[in-house]
């Protein structure tokens, strides 16, 4: 039986919902049936689902880039609230995209360049809405090792999933798998025959992907007939939904393999099927790119050759001859995601460990692009200028350590070009007064120099000085493997997220914010100007920032009592309604801000923010 929800009126209920539906996949899936879901374009063009799709796109720095249209999200966010909400619902009843714009980027750590589709940000303001609503679903469905694409999931798990198969099964033959074109050859139809399989049962929204999918590339072709474009919402999600069927196939011949006596424990499992002449496969898949661990040599080639037939008849696709290898890792290594990994002789049980290093061409290149960047610093018109180039600098080199921190030689590998980036660093901050001085006694990254007494290039500007972190200030972490309770979609799931991360659960936005008393603001005429969609949108998020307080009692409030306050009105547009200019105040206390009388007799301290607030409305 097809399930339905309600709509949601607010963004707690649609985390109910996400939830819900979550619930409802992964149990079918443990019963090996097949969920259904109808009405979901109702969820899809809800209000709440709308206002996070929007909040989302404008988290994301591709907010400002412009589609094949030459809109950006600014657009929508000042516009009025209730024009941008039938704005996109008008987008999805008559669903016409415009074509799709295409840039060229560098592939990661390669040379090669790899195309990138815009989409109108319209477009994937409706992309995002979808994804909110479907992904759930699709979640609780997918291969428990795959990594790439998915919420909650990095490349360190994957690298740690491959180590962990390797040291417990003893198995050192590995295929390295590449599918050749994957996303420019995506067949539309199977795929929509997919998520059809999976649970999507509204027909409207089918036809949406139908039509996303074969939406055009600007000045180059009307209509894609075949693959996804790469730089859409949607597209990762469709194609993890798409290999998927690939990853499942892998794992019903193995780990997943349905036998006539149930086991309450895996390995249980696993160690008897050891026993017949079922051949082993462990699959570790990150988007396009996956590694299959299997027994022997003779496996691993009999494995390629069923993937091989696999990939053509069920998926219309092809493994790159070129880059699809078998290895023997206790001789040579494999590439995966960045990092090389290999089994060298050890202190361990076995005799053997798993090495790890970042891969070496990767970070040739990096620190190509490094080296560039450092020497920009001599080119800078101010101090000011030079400061801010330094922390860029610094930000790229502390973003490769932490990419790297889980191989276990990261240390090893990134000291080999730190010498030659502090002397360039030296050499570039010249005309500034460079000095060489301890780490420890420079003023910014305070938290990672205090431990180290390295010397770095540093430069004084205003009695603080500045230096050019070095490269070789890492050490291996050892990550965690997965675990598969953690999911974005149950209570459990979020709290483990968040635990790990030592922070508490994001809190759902104040939503009664948009309801309870937006038609009296309306009421009062403030609709236009700086009282827009972005106003109406961050509104909730500042009411959570004060935990619901008014800033001048500190009283609790309940969303009636609320006014949202703009600090400062005078600011630009694109400045007024941040979050940060928003302050939560008691309705009763909004108009004294406002007034020119002496309220001393409500106390000191109230007087005091009043006359704060006060003071701010006119700087």
């Amino acid at each position: 039986m097809a399930q339905q929800f309600d709509y949601p009126k607010s963004e707690y209920q649609l985390q109910a919902i996400q939830d819900k539906m979550y619930a409802i996949s992964k149990s079918s899936k443990e019963l090996r049936t097949r969920p259904a879901f109808k009405g979901l374009m109702e969820i899809i063009t809800s209000d709440a689902t709308i206002i996070t799709a929007i909040h989302n796109i404008k988290s994301n720095k591709g907010s400002k880039t412009a589609g094949s249209d030459e809109e950006i999200i600014t657009k929508y966010l000042q516009q009025n609230y209730f024009k941008t909400i039938e704005d996109v619902r008008n987008y999805a009843s008559h669903y016409k995209p415009s074509s799709i714009r295409r840039v060229w980027i560098p592939k990661t750590g390669k040379k090669e360049l790899c195309p990138l589709g815009i989409p109108t940000i319209m477009d994937r303001i409706l992309q995002e809405c979808i994804r909110l609503v479907i992904e759930p679903i699709m979640e609780a469905q997918f291969f428990e090792h795959s990594y790439g694409f998915r919420p909650m999931r990095n490349t360190h798990q994957a690298l740690e999933r491959l180590t962990d198969v390797v040291h417990k099964t003893g198995y050192h033959w590995i295929i390295e798998g590449d599918i050749s074109k994957f996303f420019d050859t995506v067949n539309h139809r199977r795929l929509l025959q997919r998520l059809w399989e999976m649970g999507i049962r509204d027909r409207r929204l089918l036809q949406i992907i139908k039509i996303m999918l074969e939406t055009g590339i600007m000045e180059e072709t009307s209509v894609n007939d075949l693959g996804t474009v790469q730089g859409g919402i949607l597209s990762p999600l469709l194609a993890n939904v798409y290999l998927d069927i690939f990853d499942q196939w892998i794992a019903d011949q193995w780990i997943n393999k349905p036998t006539k006596c149930e086991y309450t424990r895996q390995n249980n499992k696993l160690a008897a099927l050891k026993r017949t002449k079922i051949r082993p496969a462990y699959l570790i898949r990150y988007a396009d790119d996956w590694l299959l661990v299997t027994q022997s040599k003779e496996e691993a080639r009999q494995w390629k050759q069923r993937i091989v037939q696999f990939l053509i008849s069920e998926l219309k696709l092809s493994l790159s001859d070129e880059k699809t290898n078998i290895t023997y890792v206790k001789r040579h290594k494999v590439k995966c995601l960045g990092f090389e990994y290999k089994v060298v002789q050890g202190n361990a049980k076995k005799g053997f460990i798993s090495r790890t290093k970042p891969n070496a061409e990767r970070i040739k290149l990096k620190v190509k692009e490094l080296l560039k960047r450092i020497k920009e610093l001599k080119k800078q018109p101010t101090m000011e200028k030079v400061v801010h180039h330094i922390n860029l600098i610094n930000s790229i080199i502390r973003g490769i350590i932490n990419y790297y921190k889980s191989a276990t030689w990261v240390n090893v590998e990134l000291a080999r070009f730190a010498y030659k980036l502090s002397w360039v660093g030296y050499n570039s901050l010249k005309k500034y007064g460079v000095n060489w001085l301890p780490a420890n006694q420079v003023n910014n990254l305070i938290s990672i120099h205090a431990n180290y007494t390295t010397k770095l290039p540093t430069i004084t500007h205003l009695g603080s000085i500045i230096g050019i972190t070095n490269l070789s200030f890492c050490k291996w972490e050892k990550p965690s493997l997965k675990c598969q309770e953690e999911s974005p979609y149950t209570a459990k799931g979020r709290a483990m997220s968040a635990n790990q991360k030592g922070k508490k659960p994001v809190g759902i936005r104040a939503d009664e914010l948009l309801s309870i008393n937006l038609s009296e603001l309306i009421a009062k005429g403030l609709t236009g100007d700086i009282f827009n969609f972005e106003y109406y949108m961050n509104r909730a998020y500042a009411y959570n920032r004060d935990r619901g307080k008014c800033r001048i009692s500190g009283k609790e409030l309940f969303p009636f009592e609320v006014r949202i306050h703009h600090i400062n009105p005078s600011l630009s547009l694109l400045q007024v309604n941040k979050v940060s200019n928003l302050a939560t105040i008691d309705k009763d206390l909004y108009p004294l801000i406002h007034s020119t009388a002496d309220y001393s007799h409500l106390g000191i301290k109230v007087w005091r923010k009043i006359r704060d607030f006060r003071d701010k409305l006119t700087t």
